[in-house]
């Protein structure tokens, strides 16, 4: 069906609807006290065809004349502007870290379904590869007792923060134990389901150790990784306002070359700019052929308040120092201050977009009327010990406060403020180093 064909069946189909919904009735005569149902307006229309056409995607026609797969979009914009200070000490054990600005992601996508087969392609500008692949698979849903079967580049099964998009995590970058612990995108299969009625999840894949920017990765090793997440919520009350989620994941990986490397920046990234943030941790390469992780998390929502926790830990096999052991986690607590609540996704056991009750900006009417938007504010704490036997990698603490404006569900400005200090041993006897940023976000999804 041609684009101006199906506008015309959804604007009739929504005109049918909007006549039933006003309670019109064509056989019941008119009377001088009779009060008829406003004509609904053009603009009132267009916005109930969209709505559909969102809803729906749009349905394609094959060279062939045969029904083609529903196609959606979306995308993804946020630039970044960093500024820092820091004391001599900082600068003496990691560098002059560099003020700037940056794009953090910059993202198209299409995806799309015929039947129980799904697809998506989905690409980023920003980050280093420019452009890189990021979520790119195939599958099939409804597969009796499996659930979703999926083959292709995305994210392994492990962490709270890290399977929740990014686009609705609370602050600018995930936790400390992010970025040198929690497995991202790689190449593999992956299967995923639901049970007791959607209140708990399921997921376990097999995936390429560290496929590249573009989900490639070749070796005569097996150099793979199992990973597998289990969630539950123990109570989901009030309209999916007051929810308790736990969940726990696990991860064998096998390493690429021989060696592993754990090590983190301070909850900052400048884009994919050079000189970047550096590495405040970091454990050097360690020779072992393969190491283990196992992550915990929680999270409690009531109402307006959410408390959000996670934490991960290492074990790697070295001939050297017998088995080392590395840890990780978070502590945060958000308030929307507004008073709506974070939303939670059954299906995957993640959290959603917060939709602000009113609009900073929206039509009533015909005319243009104004709102708090949502707002939120938020304070976590983070830690990373990567000290191990003769492993010197580091720890480091974060404090990171932000704010965060939703303007609407898809238009959000953000603040952070950074405090990160490592380990006195790290830097050098009796004096620890204070590096403190501001940060701010500008960005839009669909």
């Amino acid at each position: 069906m041609t684009r101006p064909l199906l506008t015309l069946c959804l604007f009739v189909t929504c005109l049918a609807a909007l006549r039933a919904d006003e309670g019109v009735e064509p056989a019941a005569a008119a009377t001088p006290t009779d009060v008829k149902p406003a004509t609904p307006s053009v603009e009132a229309l267009q916005k109930r065809i969209e709505a559909l056409e969102k809803q729906n995607g749009t349905k394609t026609i094959t060279s062939a004349g045969l029904p083609g797969p529903v196609i959606r979009w979306s995308g993804q914009f946020q630039s970044d502007a960093y500024f820092w200070t820091q004391d001599a000490v900082s600068r003496a054990a990691v560098g002059d870290i560099q003020n700037g600005v940056a794009f953090r992601r910059a993202r198209l996508a299409i995806n799309g379904d015929y039947g129980p087969t799904e697809f998506r392609i989905e690409g980023d500008m920003a980050l280093a590869g420019r452009p890189s692949f990021l979520d790119v698979f195939a599958g099939i849903k409804n597969v009796p007792v499996l659930g979703t079967v999926r083959v292709g580049h995305f994210f392994e099964p492990f962490s709270l923060e890290r399977y929740t998009a990014n686009r609705f995590v609370t602050f600018l970058e995930r936790g400390l134990q992010d970025q040198p612990f929690a497995p991202a995108r790689n190449t593999g299969v992956l299967v995923r389901n639901t049970y007791a009625e959607q209140r708990g999840t399921w997921a376990v894949g097999l995936f390429r150790t560290d496929s590249d920017a573009f989900g490639d990765d070749a070796g005569d090793n097996f150099q793979s990784a199992v990973t597998g997440r289990v969630t539950g919520l123990v109570y989901d009350e009030d309209a999916g306002t007051r929810y308790f989620h736990l969940g726990a994941a696990g991860s064998y990986r096998a390493t690429k070359g021989g060696v592993a490397r754990f090590r983190a920046q301070p909850e900052a990234r400048l884009g994919a700019t050079a000189p970047n943030v550096p590495f405040f941790v970091d454990t050097g390469d360690i020779a072992t052929g393969d190491y283990t992780m196992l992550g915990l998390e929680a999270l409690l929502t009531e109402g307006s308040v959410s408390l959000q926790g996670e934490w991960i830990g290492s074990a790697v096999g070295n001939v050297r120092d017998g088995t080392l052991y590395f840890q990780s986690g978070y502590a945060t607590v958000t308030w929307l201050v507004t008073g709506e609540h974070r939303p939670y996704r059954r299906d995957n056991g993640t959290y959603e977009r917060t939709v602000p009750t009113r609009d900073f900006v929206r039509t009533e009417g015909g005319r243009t009327a104004f709102g708090p938007g949502a707002v939120e504010l938020a304070m976590r704490v983070s830690y990373i010990d990567l000290d191990s036997g003769s492993v010197r990698g580091g720890k480091l603490t974060d404090f990171t406060f932000g704010v965060n404006w939703y303007l609407n569900p898809y238009f959000r400005v953000s603040t952070n403020y950074i405090h990160a200090f490592p380990a006195a041993s790290n830097v050098k006897p009796n004096a620890r180093g204070q590096t403190d940023a501001i940060a701010a976000r500008v960005s839009f999804e669909f």
